[in-house]
């Protein structure tokens, strides 16, 4: 049986989802990858960024947005959490296996912890590790996270979007209760866990040594790195979803309905009790082909003339 444990020595969240996807395609038995991140918010594979993030919120503060190729809802990293990725043959490798190994480790630090039904972990009924899969044609991916130190009141800063109403196609996320293991052991580091669960995999399939990896630099996950951490390209392929709003403004009551593919406004609809029915009109010439960002329509609003069109894009810049 080969094995192998990989710590990762880049705090880039893109960098090592490309550095996971290259251990994917390694003919090794059982692999343990060890990951922490820089502030980040990552989103499974199928859901909407627009309606999981406060897109604008995250760029002010500098953090990144990932998506993941396997599904499941959206997360925060930051250095207080620890992901974990087992990798193993599709034909032999189950999650089973998979979560009893992390139990194990939390119980050898003398935390108990349960399985829910929703692949989460769970420590006195509240969440501390969240889990998603990935299957190839022979290889079997689970990876999840351990929230050690993290910074849970900053949370909702970046997974909580606006008011905006936006109707998508996409996997929504599950509101969970979570919490940090050091709600169990105040002085617990990250560097504990990462042994106890190196220990508990060496328990399992025996010694095996620990080797430092740096996925930025190695060749192969630098080619994969735009697929999980360019954001333009996450924009760009989110499933085609609908924003909408309604509001009171001075000029009468407005429905607003925009339709958007690949980061760009295709279809305007304005529903109003306007008197000036020449609105809608302008509203579609105003709006369709541009590009679904508040710079964008920040830019629009700047070169706008006309008082009811210009009050209504000033509501809709408020809402991103």
């Amino acid at each position: 049986m080969n094995r192998a444990i990989y710590l990762a020595t880049t705090h880039d969240c893109a960098a090592n989802l490309a550095g996971e996807a290259y251990l994917i395609d390694q003919d090794i038995d059982h692999i343990l990858y060890l990951w922490v991140n820089d502030p980040c918010i990552v989103i499974g594979r199928f859901q909407n960024p627009y309606s999981e993030c406060n897109l604008e919120r995250m760029e002010e503060d500098s953090v990144q947005l990932v998506r993941r190729k396997s599904g499941g809802g959206a997360v925060y990293h930051d250095r207080g959490n620890l992901c974990f990725t087992l990798i193993g043959k599709k034909e032999s490798s189950t999650k089973e296996e998979n979560f009893n190994l992390v139990l194990q480790g939390l119980r050898n630090l003398g935390i108990e912890c349960t399985l829910s039904g929703r692949n989460d972990i769970l420590l006195d009924g509240k969440k501390i590790s969240g889990n998603a899969f990935q299957t190839t044609a022979t290889r079997f991916c689970h990876h999840g996270t351990l929230l050690i130190t993290s910074d849970l009141s900053v949370m909702a800063n970046y997974l909580t979007p606006s008011e905006t109403k936006l109707a998508s196609k996409a996997v929504k996320s599950v509101a969970s209760r979570v919490s940090n293991l050091s709600e169990a052991k105040k002085d617990i580091t990250t560097e504990e866990v990462q042994k106890a669960l190196i220990d508990a995999f060496c328990e399992k399939y025996g010694t095996t040594p620990v080797v430092e990896i740096d996925f930025k630099e190695l060749e192969e996950a630098k080619a994969n790195y735009r697929l999980f951490g360019d954001r333009d390209l996450i924009l760009e392929k989110t499933p085609q979803f609908t924003h909408s709003l309604n509001h009171r403004f001075s000029w009468g009551e407005g429905t607003l309905s925009l339709d958007v593919d690949r980061k760009m406004i295709v279809k305007v609809h304005l529903f109003t009790d306007s008197l000036d029915t020449s609105i809608a009109e302008r509203m579609v010439e105003t709006l369709e082909g541009v590009t679904y960002d508040r710079q964008a329509l920040q830019m629009v609003m700047d070169r706008c003339t006309e008082e009811d069109v210009l009050e209504l894009l000033t509501y809709l810049v408020s809402q991103f």
